[in-house]
């Protein structure tokens, strides 16, 4: 029997003073106890948007009284997914995606120019590489169920909306600098919290074949 390929991690670490979408709060991780201090145990303070790093938002991040962190379905972040490279340095187009193998039920992780560097511990990039309404459209009507993105956001309001509102999951933060395009099986699992409109998540994705 073979032996499963190793899991690799696709999860961007959560460090103090990190980059944050500029109107969410600030990154701090902070040490409240300590045992160099005399405290009995080390206790860690985190402040924190629940849109940081790594994370799955909710169908409530832009529609009020939509479902919260609670009501994704896992589903939809387990399983088979393929690792897209974008060529196009500005967007996610209509013209890139149209030209992919999409199938019903497809999760796909796009890998931008972004991934290039180790974002997440640099000045926040507006210049990221958005997903187009267009692109997010096409992939709602070709029955995408998981859409992930190297990058704080998937894109604008309409592209968001174009994925929520029709039950598809998004992951945002990707760490991908590391994970070559391709086949895997995907483990994303989003914190469960009650009331909220997206939760830092641990991915890991295992190649397949």
């Amino acid at each position: 029997m073979p032996i499963p390929a190793p899991w690799l991690d696709a999860t961007t670490a959560m460090r103090d003073q990190m980059v944050h979408w500029p109107d969410n709060l600030g990154v701090t991780v902070t040490r409240t106890l300590s045992q160099d201090r005399g405290d009995a145990a080390n206790v860690t303070e985190l402040h924190l948007s629940a849109h940081t790093g790594t994370h799955v938002d909710a169908p409530l991040h832009f529609s009020s009284g939509a479902g919260d962190t609670t009501t994704l379905d896992l589903g939809h972040l387990m399983g088979p997914a393929t690792v897209v490279a974008i060529q196009d340095p500005k967007s996610i187009s209509l013209a890139e995606v149209q030209v992919l193998d999409i199938k019903l039920g497809a999760r796909l992780l796009f890998k931008t120019r972004i991934s290039d560097s180790e974002w997440s511990t640099e000045p926040f990039k507006p210049d990221f590489v958005a997903l187009d309404g267009d692109a997010a459209r096409h992939l709602r009507e070709a029955g995408v169920v998981c859409v992930g993105v190297d990058y704080l956001s998937v894109g604008k309001a309409d592209a968001h909306h174009a994925l929520l509102d029709a039950g598809i999951c998004v992951i945002e933060g990707l760490a991908l600098q590391h994970i070559a395009p391709g086949e895997y099986e995907l483990l994303c699992l989003p914190l469960k919290i009650v009331g909220s409109d997206g939760a830092p998540a641990r991915v890991l994705l295992r190649p397949l074949g």
